[in-house]
């Protein structure tokens, strides 16, 4: 569509992902590419947990990635500006401190009550409103070179209607959907015969996609988490607190040059589908759930694995265990482009439903990701949005048995033209 961007990168993204330079982890050189085993196989899907000897990730293991070119900008920019006239808009607007922000800036900056703003024209160049004292921090944190400074004494929204002149006076403008409520009031105030449009389907649409820069990104962000999950794993003792642990992990992931973060949840705790760590100690015997993941030049990776701590796992864990994998397998065999995403939520529930846990699997199957954790599109039931080469989301079944424990496997996919692409190394079936 000539709105998105450009099909032959996504789908050459796609089929380049396994080969990444610097994304293999110690015992995966490439991505899983589904056809996956069929629920109720007895088959293993993946390797055998983690021996002791896994060790800490280092920086040298990840050598940076080449950096985003103006060209990359350039088709975001374009892409924009498509979606806006679809929309019927001539203008669009950005405040800083939004993901959108970052995504056509090429740098995060942060909110702020002082106006920093992208005017996107549909049929001319962007520029970047700020006070004038922040213009030089701009130029070197953004792509933008037209900066329009305001002074404090001034009316930032006056600043931006004269920078565009005239002629936007009366325009449709399509407005972020994170955009502040004062903010847009104001640049109301400043427009009186402007239309606002919201902008929420425009931008979800111009993020969903994933070319192959944002999917190296992605990649990477799933090698460092698993190599990080690994240690971690490797590393439990009976005493440890979960919070030690969750502090361990960030720590690591520091180590490799990167900002990541984890919950760590143990025994009954893991039966929270967000729980966070209490200062429990770690006994013998113990369900032990991780969930997190890092990001790599502003995207993302999300991962969840839950392990037996201390002893063979008991029946029961294996049983769970082992329907959970199933599930995520019925989804991944349903991955392929025109597929509905509420179908992939079917396909999981479904299997933990036979199994008789159907109430115990509480939130949907999964959720877009990118450069926010958290972005369409959802795997729920309801949202029947077809699914499109180039998307990235996760699958995360989960049972969760009160007072007793959870199992969530969460694993980051890419809808490739002929099936799903496991980003991440799948989790054992019999024991995680």
């Amino acid at each position: 569509m000539s709105n998105a961007i450009d099909r032959r990168r996504i789908l050459g993204g796609l089929a380049a992902i396994a080969a990444v330079p610097g994304c293999a982890t110690s015992r995966s050189a490439s991505a899983q590419v589904v056809p996956v085993a069929s629920a109720g196989s007895t088959a293993s899907a993946g390797p055998a947990a983690p021996a002791a000897s896994t060790a800490p990730a280092a920086a040298s293991k990840y050598p940076p990635l080449p950096p985003l070119g103006d060209a990359t900008f350039a088709r975001r920019h374009d892409s924009l500006r498509a979606l806006a006239r679809q929309a019927g808009a001539s203008l669009v607007f950005v405040t800083s401190g939004t993901t959108s922000f970052a995504y056509l800036a090429g740098g995060r900056v942060e909110r702020s009550e002082r106006l920093i703003a992208v005017l996107l024209p549909v049929d001319g160049a962007p520029l970047l409103v700020a006070p004038a004292f922040e213009v030089e921090r701009m130029r070197r944190q953004t792509r933008f070179k037209d900066v329009r400074p305001w002074e404090e004494h001034e009316n930032p929204f006056t600043i931006a209607r004269d920078a565009l002149g005239a002629a936007y006076g009366k325009a449709k403008i399509l407005i972020e959907p994170h955009t502040e409520y004062q903010s847009a009031l104001a640049l109301g105030r400043a427009l009186p015969g402007a239309t606002l449009v919201d902008g929420t389907a425009a931008f979800e649409r111009l993020r969903l996609h994933k070319d192959d820069d944002e999917l190296a990104r992605i990649r990477r962000a799933v090698a460092v988490t698993q190599d990080v999950f690994d240690a971690a794993f490797a590393g439990l003792h009976a005493g440890v607190r979960d919070r030690e642990v969750a502090q361990a992990i960030a720590e690591r992931f520091r180590a490799a040059g990167y900002t990541g973060y984890a919950l760590v949840q143990f025994g009954a705790l893991s039966a929270l589908p967000h729980g966070h760590p209490h200062g429990e100690a770690l006994r013998d015997g113990t369900v032990v759930l991780i969930d997190g993941g890092c990001e790599v030049d502003g995207y993302w990776s999300d991962i969840t694995r839950t392990r037996f701590f201390g002893g063979e796992p008991p029946a029961e864990f294996r049983k769970v265990h082992g329907i959970v994998h199933d599930a995520q397998s019925a989804a991944l065999a349903r991955v392929r482009p025109g597929v509905a995403a509420q179908d992939l939520d079917r396909a999981a529930r479904e299997v933990i439903e036979r199994a008789g846990f159907g109430a115990r699997f509480t939130h949907r199957l999964g959720h877009g990701l990118g450069m926010d954790g958290h972005e369409p599109a959802y795997l729920v039931k309801g949202n029947a949005q077809p699914l499109e080469a180039g998307f990235v989301f996760t699958i995360e079944p989960g049972i969760y048995l009160p007072d007793q424990f959870g199992v969530r496997i969460e694993d980051d996919v890419a809808c490739g033209p002929d099936g799903a692409i496991v980003l991440s190394r799948r989790a054992d079936r019999a024991a995680g």
